[in-house]
């Protein structure tokens, strides 16, 4: 198993890295923090919509990208809005943005599982403030109470959106050391999380995911991350093969080649066969920013539990794809769907809630998805670490990675500390590597164990030849991770990540935002 690295240690320099601190600056810092805990405080949601998710997922990307930058503004911005949320907390416990007529129907459980998660993550990498496990502990308890066992008898999709609180459940239960929340986290795996059948059997068994519940991918993979969590804790072999089956039938079956997914209705949000559909128009629209983010959380999660570097593979697509060009470029802004791969422009997001400036799903989740970066990039293995992305970026007291990678095809490593160790190196599957001019195989983990001084290098030389991926009737262009299209009324001041004859790179392409300024990656053979 792969292990994150301590809060602080690895910070990012290159394109991710930028659009990060873009996110912070000119996103999460200019925030109207009082108005997203106002819900909670008023408890006066009663038109069914989702208010109530705005405030746990903001604050959880925002501890994220705090954890790698340490930026101290945002630091104090963080703290003043938990306080903030907690003092609505009443004395039976509940956190809600709904009155208590209305609560359990609707978003509720789902706003209030956003709430738990970013508490929890606000505990776990901030501030381990003894008090906040009571909160925790009696926000989960208040809910439990209300519900029974039966979480997924409510909310929306099957119960999969209320049903999806499964991992903060097993990690609220483990903080507070509460048997009650952990058997109720057992209860809710084994029910399926989902009215109509046991998602993760029927992933186990190879039902494919567009099978699975009504297909919702949001609310669905954030299932599997319970899923996930309880393995982590339990072990159990059968856990771990739901967990693959679904991990491989979204990859095969529901991905983009930008590595985004979700299609079907006007905001993207299914899983529909999108491997096979994302070159029409006709399929609602496609890649939901927040689909995008969830897959990101739970792929990263995989990384983790399996070790396998084909996992950091497809998580660099994303990465440099779907997710970086969802953002405008100041980072001010998300997507909330795609372009059509096959001749679409991007689209900036409105406000979703009219009368509550300022946020939508998407703006809230994307920073989140940014923020698996640094997390990921590199990692703490058994006897070493491994190196799993390759942009600029600096780890402290261990090594720093420069190149321009991946606007340029090299990347080369500096050791920032001595002794014997490992360095495992993810060399990718989908176009050739060279390390120190030796070509070695993708797909796998080049490890090179040494007594390493101070100073040493390693030379990693990519092969950016152009290449082609066809799929049916049509055809599409990549170099090494970036996927490639024609884009029509360029932005001239617009950032590149690379130009290769009449291509431009995806993230860097449509920034204009206009109907005039489209792109094209896949086009007939």
């Amino acid at each position: 198993m792969l292990e994150i690295l301590p809060a602080g240690d690895v910070k990012l320099h290159g394109s991710l890295g930028v659009m990060l601190d873009n996110v912070i600056e000119n996103r999460l810092k200019k925030l109207d923090w009082v108005q997203m805990v106002r819900p909670f405080r008023e408890r006066n949601e009663r038109d069914g919509r989702w208010r109530c998710e705005f405030w746990g997922k903001v604050v959880r990307s925002a501890v994220y990208a705090w954890r790698s930058t340490q930026d101290p503004e945002l630091r104090e911005m963080i703290d003043r809005t938990v306080a903030d949320l907690l003092s609505t907390q009443t004395e039976d416990g509940c956190i809600s943005s709904y009155p208590a007529e209305l609560q359990l129907g609707g978003w509720d459980i789902w706003g209030r599982k956003y709430v738990l998660l970013a508490l929890l993550a606000y505990y776990r990498e901030m501030n381990p403030d003894p008090a906040i496990p009571e909160r925790i502990r009696r926000l989960v308890r208040h809910l439990l109470g209300q519900t029974g066992e039966r979480i997924q008898d409510h909310g929306y999709h099957y119960g999969m959106a209320a049903a999806s609180i499964l991992r903060g459940l097993v990690e609220a239960g483990e903080l507070c050391g509460d048997p009650e929340i952990l058997a109720a986290a057992e209860k809710l795996a084994a029910s399926g999380c989902c009215q109509v059948h046991d998602l993760f059997h029927a992933a186990r068994i190879g039902v494919l995911p567009s099978e699975l519940g009504n297909g919702k991918a949001y609310e669905m993979t954030s299932c599997f991350q319970g899923l996930g969590a309880l393995h982590e804790r339990t072990a159990d072999p059968l856990k771990l093969e739901s967990l693959r089956n679904y991990y491989r039938l979204v990859c095969e079956k529901e991905l983009f080649i930008t590595g985004g997914g979700g299609l079907k209705d006007i905001n993207g949000e299914f899983w529909y066969g999108g491997a096979e559909r994302q070159m029409r128009t006709d399929c609602g629209g496609v890649g939901e920013t927040c689909v995008t983010a969830t897959w990101l959380w739970f792929s990263s999660m995989m990384l983790r539990l399996t070790g396998e570097s084909t996992v950091a593979d497809d998580m660099e697509r994303i990465f440099c794809n779907a997710l970086l060009g969802a953002f405008t470029p100041d980072g001010s802004g998300v997507m909330h769907i795609n372009p059509f791969l096959s001749g679409g422009w991007k689209k900036q997001v409105g406000d979703q809630i009219p009368g509550f400036r300022g946020h939508d799903c998407c703006r809230a989740q994307g920073p989140y998805g940014l923020s698996l970066a640094p997390l990921i990039a590199v990692m703490k293995t058994d006897a070493g670490y491994a190196v799993n992305l390759y942009e600029d970026l600096t780890v402290r007291d261990v090594l720093e990675i420069r190149g321009g990678y991946p606007a340029a095809d090299q990347a080369v490593i500096t050791l920032l500390r001595e002794g014997e160790f490992e360095l495992a190196l993810r060399i990718p599957r989908d176009f050739g590597c060279h390390v120190d001019g030796q070509a070695v195989p993708g797909g796998v983990y080049h490890v090179l164990k040494r007594n390493w001084r101070i100073g040493d290098t390693v030379r990693l030389e990519f092969d950016f030849t152009p290449r082609t991926e066809t799929r049916g009737g049509w055809r599409a262009t990549l170099c090494g991770p970036l996927v490639m299209c024609r884009e029509s009324g360029a932005a001239k001041d617009g950032a590149v990540l690379r130009r290769s004859g009449p291509y431009v790179d995806y993230a860097s392409a449509g920034r204009r935002f206009s109907e005039d300024n489209t792109l094209t990656v896949w086009e007939p053979v």
